[in-house]
């Protein structure tokens, strides 16, 4: 029986991971990644880890967080280096501000270029931007700060280079729109997906296996949201209206975050109904909205979503599965 369990999840798995697509919802993921990156290389100024002292870095999440017996080989300053390209720094000085700079500034470019020509010969404008990219990052991991959801994007931007789908030059891209739907860019898109999925999955999971059960009723949302509201009243910070008229929740407020807590667990029903990402999209943006007042930006999260959305199947009325 259990195996009969077993055989029905990996056929299910793998007809939706063969699920054909178009190249032309490829294609604008594409596009809404590459911006998604621009925006965030241009409001960072990364020139600054120029100046930090070699023996600042070092905050290998081994170091950082509490490690059990069975995960003691990530984290280390020897995984970590090598998966955020500062291997290098073994054998050459930490560049200096304006090296960085030229690093970013080139980081920028290569992003560019890859939204206006696509992946290039070989892909090579799509692992460029990679590479640069996760060593940027990398600076803010080794300090140990807060990087938002770009990991999510590093992921997709590695589907982007390693699989197989027709990409067009941005003035090309209305080509594909006609195109049919195809296991190679179908196989793609179910990558996208399972990137999500594991990061969201895993960020659940780990609700389960680093808080108690009393700790996930400890943050109360509404009241967050309503001592916000009172140091808006002494300072510029600006509170939109319709806040005003979620306060009736209350106590209720306690439970909104295990909400959200058990929804990582459910993500993965997307990777198997995939027209359902409108209403997981929704629900996040609606969340991560509310949370305005926590002062962490969720923006990554939201964009990552509609990069899901079926953009060819919703323009032609296509109904999606």
């Amino acid at each position: 029986m259990n195996f009969n369990k077993k055989f029905d999840l990996y056929e299910e798995f793998s007809k939706s991971y063969n699920t054909r697509g178009f190249d032309f919802n490829v294609n604008v993921i594409r596009l809404l990644l590459c911006i998604f990156l621009i925006w965030k290389l241009l409001s960072r100024n990364f020139e600054f880890y120029g100046y930090v002292p070699d023996d600042v870095f070092g905050y290998y999440p081994i170091e950082i967080y509490p490690i059990t017996s069975y995960i003691t080989w990530t984290g280390t300053s020897l995984v970590t280096d090598i998966f955020t390209m500062h291997w290098i720094h073994w054998f050459i000085d930490r560049p200096g501000p304006g090296a960085i700079k030229f690093i970013q500034n080139m980081s920028i470019v290569s992003v560019s270029l890859l939204a206006i020509f696509g992946r290039g010969p070989k892909n090579i404008l799509a692992f460029l931007s990679y590479l640069l990219l996760i060593y940027l990052w990398g600076n803010l991991f080794l300090l140990g700060q807060e990087v938002d959801s770009i990991s999510l994007y590093f992921g997709m931007l590695l589907v982007i280079a390693l699989s197989n789908y027709e990409d067009k030059p941005i003035w090309k891209i209305g080509s594909t729109f006609s195109a049919k739907k195809n296991i190679n860019a179908g196989r793609t898109i179910s990558r996208f997906y399972l990137v999500l999925v594991a990061y969201y999955f895993a960020s659940g999971l780990r609700k389960f296996t680093d808080l108690s059960l009393s700790e996930w009723f400890k943050y109360d949302l509404i009241w967050e949201i309503q001592q916000t509201m009172l140091t808006a009243n002494i300072t510029s910070l600006h509170v939109p209206k319709v806040f005003e008229h979620l306060l009736f929740i209350d106590s209720w407020g306690q439970l909104l975050p295990p909400l959200v807590y058990l929804s990582h667990i459910f993500v993965p029903l997307v990777f198997f109904k995939r027209s359902k990402v409108v209403y997981f999209f929704i629900f996040y943006a609606v969340f991560h909205f509310m949370t305005f007042g926590v002062g962490i930006s969720f923006t990554g999260y939201i964009v990552v979503w509609g990069c899901l959305f079926h953009y060819r199947e919703w323009l032609t009325n296509e109904v999606v599965k």
